[in-house]
């Protein structure tokens, strides 16, 4: 199929690029890395009055190493990231989870702000930005703010973004020294979006104690964290009864799509399974700081 007719802007700097998109008073789209807003053109999901191209807009990629997080310009290539030593010192979950994205041209393309932006319920940034309590900021006509990760995403490719604004940085928290993960995913063939994904991070404290982090994909409209579940596992000794109860819980936590390929029970039975193994190997990976 062929997209519907739009009127398409290259702005040189980002004030052009809000400006142009105040002038088309919502009905204009940003182009990123066009990996998933393209398709959704060709098969006229989206039908947008405008494109609004960012790739020549300085300042808007690479990656930077902060004391306390690491931040990515919203058109930094998902591949960058994959292949950036920085990021797998200090993100290796972020590492990790990009390797389950799509496939090596997808992510050559793709970017780390545009997925974060589209706001897929099934997308593995969007689960790796709640697991470790990222933010983003954003541009617009009344300056820059800050959005919190658990306030970003609202449905189903629905973010806190005003129609105005464009996202311009993902900050992510450096994991701590020590920190164990693990993501388990079921899709129907690789590369696809996840029926469900799980990612559990257990990150040491003061003390000889840990905290849990569970975030789940695809399941719901949004990602969401397990936090009873996180409960259950940070309370102590990460045994087998302890990874059953937590999985049951997270499985729990939520009413989950159903859809044609996919019932909703189907999906609570993988959050459970997924969630499970999961913290298993995270527990395993953990090495002696965590009694098990």
């Amino acid at each position: 199929m062929k997209p519907p007719k739009f009127d398409y802007h290259a702005p040189r700097t980002l004030d052009e690029a809000i400006g142009l998109i105040a002038r088309h008073d919502g009905g204009a789209r940003v182009l990123a890395g066009g990996q998933s807003l393209v398709p959704m053109l060709n098969f006229r999901l989206a039908q947008p009055a405008a494109l609004i191209d960012l790739r020549l807009v300085p300042g808007l990629a690479g990656i930077t190493v902060d004391p306390d997080r690491i931040r990515f310009g919203a058109m930094t290539r998902q591949r960058q990231a994959e292949k950036s030593a920085s990021v797998a010192e200090h993100l290796p979950l972020m590492t990790a989870a990009l390797k389950w994205v799509g496939h090596a041209p997808t992510r050559t393309r793709g970017t780390i702000g545009g997925s974060i932006a589209h706001a897929d319920p099934s997308a593995e940034l969007p689960m790796v930005l709640r697991a470790l309590d990222g933010e983003v900021v954003t541009a617009g006509p009344r300056g820059e703010r800050v959005i919190p990760a658990e306030s970003l995403f609202r449905s189903m490719f629905t973010t806190a973004l005003a129609a105005d604004e464009i996202l311009i940085e993902v900050r992510v928290p450096r994991m701590p020294k020590g920190c164990a993960f693990a993501i388990e995913e079921f899709a129907r063939r690789p590369g696809d979006f996840a029926i469900v994904a799980v990612v559990v991070v257990l990150e040491p404290v003061a003390g000889g104690a840990f905290r849990s982090r569970i975030a789940v994909a695809g399941a719901t409209e949004t990602v969401y964290r397990a936090l009873d579940a996180e409960h259950l596992v940070s309370r102590g000794r990460v045994s087998a009864d302890v990874i059953a109860a937590a999985a049951a819980s997270a499985s729990e936590a939520c009413t989950p799509m159903s859809d044609p390929r996919v019932s909703g029970d189907y999906r609570r039975h993988l959050i459970r399974v997924l969630t499970g193994r999961a913290l298993q190997r995270a527990a395993s990976a953990a090495g002696p700081w965590l009694a098990r």
